[in-house]
């Protein structure tokens, strides 16, 4: 065999060097990336970019069902995929996962494992296949696959480069799954927090789960971005939270409030503020259960904030928030119809409320009024 020359040493050392840097990338990256669906796409676009191939996918053990199921796929038929169990028997990737080890098929239909099930159920043909074991030490936990290369086959460094990648996305999407469970765990929780309030005042059952939907309905409308939603949930079902410290007689009562009953329900927000500003996870939530009873024109509690020094998602909720209070039957009135309240709302345009917000809010609530 002839000795390489200076040059051919040089560019694969040089190519060797650029896939070290790629995969340093791909590690720093998916360690920042806490949302599991963005972790998953990204192995997906590194992959196929890397690896030069048509496709890819992404298999995770469901350890109920004993068996493989989709979580990622660059196939247009994706979300088909994701109802597919792949059993652990008779298919490729339950071979990679069930014996730990990488395989390369350069010819798909030809292998007595391919479960060609799947192959009738989407819309995608694979001809070769490269798939490894996703790994964290000795425990198996999915398979990443590359189909399709498209030009030659897969060889054994596009092994090594896959293997790789899947070593860094096992930890990540681990580390994702974990967020993911402990974010359902704190929302659960919170939900429960808002279910109990709403239970010490009978009044208003239901009260934060309906305008934690129609809020987030009209942030939407809005434009608020994907993660500002998340806090803006969370301010929206403790809005009322600071209501934990007003007393029952005051909260119960039916008719009007005296000046001092009056100034103690008012300490409500700043009360709200004092629960929930020591919980370092929930002090991006605070602008609604602090800031919902200001309004646009500086006249409303407990600061008189006016204007834009209002937090917007204050702003938004308490449109909302009233409308639901309004909406509701109150021992001391019948609830207002929706076409009365949305009079109100309107007028309050420029007082209570921010005018482009009220606009907004227009165009979220008549569609679901008129149904």
């Amino acid at each position: 065999m002839p000795a390489k020359t200076p040059l051919s040493v040089t560019a694969n050392l040089q190519r060797m060097l650029q896939m070290m840097e790629r995969l340093m990338e791909i590690n720093i990256t998916l360690n920042s990336t806490l949302a599991l669906g963005q972790v998953l796409d990204l192995i997906m676009v590194k992959a196929v970019e890397m690896l030069e191939c048509e496709a890819g996918s992404i298999l995770l053990y469901n350890k109920e069902k004993d068996c493989l199921y989709f979580s990622a796929s660059t196939s247009a038929d994706s979300k088909k995929l994701a109802e597919i169990p792949i059993p652990l028997t008779d298919s490729l990737a339950g071979a990679i996962f069930s014996k730990n080890i990488p395989l390369v098929v350069n010819n798909v239909d030809h292998d007595v494992r391919h479960n060609a099930t799947v192959a009738s159920q989407v819309n995608f043909h694979t001809n070769s296949l490269l798939g490894v074991p996703m790994r964290i030490q000795n425990r198996v936990t999915g398979v990443l696959e590359a189909l399709n290369k498209k030009q030659g086959s897969f060889t054994e460094e596009d092994v090594k480069i896959l293997t790789a990648i899947a070593s860094q996305a096992a930890v990540a999407i681990e580390n994702a799954q974990l967020v993911e469970a402990l974010q359902k765990s704190y929302d659960s929780t919170l939900e429960g927090w808002a279910a109990a309030l709403d239970l010490r005042d009978k009044e208003t059952e239901g009260h934060s789960q309906r305008v934690t939907v129609l809020t987030i309905q009209l942030a939407q409308e809005i434009g608020v971005s994907q993660e500002d939603l998340i806090h803006l949930r969370q301010g929206a079902l403790l809005h009322d939270i600071g209501k934990m410290a007003v007393p029952d007689k005051i909260l119960h009562k039916h008719g009007p409030l005296t000046e001092r009953e009056t100034a103690i329900m008012r300490q409500h927000p700043l009360s709200a503020y004092k629960m929930l500003y020591p919980i370092a996870y929930l002090r991006p939530a605070l602008d609604i259960p602090y800031c919902h009873h200001e309004k646009w024109d500086g006249s409303g509690y407990p600061r008189g904030l006016k204007g834009e020094d209002i937090p917007l998602h204050a702003r938004i909720f308490t449109i909302i928030d009233v409308w639901d209070a309004l909406r509701s039957n109150r021992p001391y009135r019948k609830a207002w119809s929706p076409k009365k309240t949305i009079t109100y709302i309107q007028e309050q345009a420029g007082k209570s409320f921010e005018p482009g917000i009220v606009k907004s809010f227009m165009d979220v609530i008549q569609p679901l009024s008129a149904r």
